[in-house]
């Protein structure tokens, strides 16, 4: 089944989802590294993104490729749309990689424990 994410105007749907990922390190990084102990880069269509959560960092997500020379441990490509989907838990990671919809490079082990991470992605409620 296809499900087709809405962008305004061209919009990557991965900006704001991105966004909150970030945000969710200041209070949840430490956490997340002390589970995926390790380095992660998001290739998004033609975007790079990476998030640092090597042991002992409080986490951290830029764009690019990773600072100082530091190897990804695991580098995950992927449509906007589909990163999008797996977020918001429309897609399953692993029927996206089934799927050929998730290309996975690095540890399978570290691409295992990335639930919390997706998670920490999604929109926030209001109140």
């Amino acid at each position: 089944m296809l499900i087709r994410v809405p962008t305004a105007g061209g919009a990557k749907a991965s900006g704001p989802l991105l966004k909150q990922l970030a945000k969710s390190l200041e209070t949840e990084g430490a956490q997340l590294a002390s589970k995926i102990k390790g380095v992660v880069v998001f290739k998004i269509d033609d975007a790079e993104w990476s998030l640092d959560l090597s042991e002992g960092s409080s986490g951290a997500l830029y764009e690019g490729p990773p600072r100082e020379g530091a190897k990804p441990d695991l580098t995950l490509t992927t449509s906007d749309a589909t990163f999008a989907q797996m977020v918001m838990g429309k897609v399953n990671p692993q029927t996206a990689f089934l799927t050929r919809k998730l290309k996975i490079n690095g540890s399978m082990g570290m691409a295992m424990k990335l639930a919390p991470v997706l998670e920490a992605a999604q929109p926030k409620a209001k109140m």
